[in-house]
């Protein structure tokens, strides 16, 4: 009897010694503070189209730094984004698939006609994007930076492979229409 108590003891201090080196990694996680911002959440992977020219928005590498173009589609890693909801689900950050860098605006510009580029994540607004729905059919919308307030569109409204793809004042034109494409 008293080998069975002494067993059951053995075994009730070696349990609690196993919980106890599991449990500090959660007892050690900080709790978030009221002020931080709440965590970004990935909602899908998706392409983004050119409502004008039927080409998509695409990373001409996985560098940082790497300029954005319209190119026709395929099955590229860079023509994909996934799209993370920010700012309590009304902007959005698309994130390259392929680079996991964000589609940004060159060096933060507030200028019309500065280039889109893929960037690491900084937190900057010129990095966050915001979905107005124009008159681009029943899917269709502007891309609106939060920093500049400038839409996405296609240099020189070009419907050709490669084209650079800037921010510029936001007129409804279809250079400026994207339709997001699971």
């Amino acid at each position: 009897m008293r080998a069975t108590r002494t067993a059951a003891a053995v075994s009730a201090i070696l349990a609690g010694a196993l919980l106890a080196a599991a449990s500090p990694a959660i007892a050690l996680t900080p709790a978030p503070h009221s002020g931080e911002p709440a965590p970004k959440r990935a909602l899908a992977t998706i392409k983004i189209k050119n409502y004008k020219s039927g080409k998509y928005l695409a990373a001409v590498s996985s560098a940082n730094g790497a300029k954005v173009v319209q190119k026709s589609s395929s099955d590229s890693y860079l023509q994909r984004w996934e799209t993370i909801l920010t700012e309590g689900g009304t902007t959005y950050s698309w994130e390259n698939w392929q680079s996991k860098l964000n589609l940004g605006i060159d060096r933060a510009s507030t200028s019309a006609g500065a280039a889109a580029i893929t960037a690491t994540p900084s937190g900057d607004l010129n990095q966050d994007w915001d979905r107005v729905w124009e008159d681009y059919g029943p899917d269709g919308h502007a891309i609106k930076n939060r920093k500049s307030g400038m839409c996405l569109g296609v240099s020189g409204a070009s419907t050709a492979d490669g084209a650079q793809v800037a921010q510029f004042p936001c007129d409804g034109s279809a250079n400026q229409g994207w339709i997001i494409v699971p």
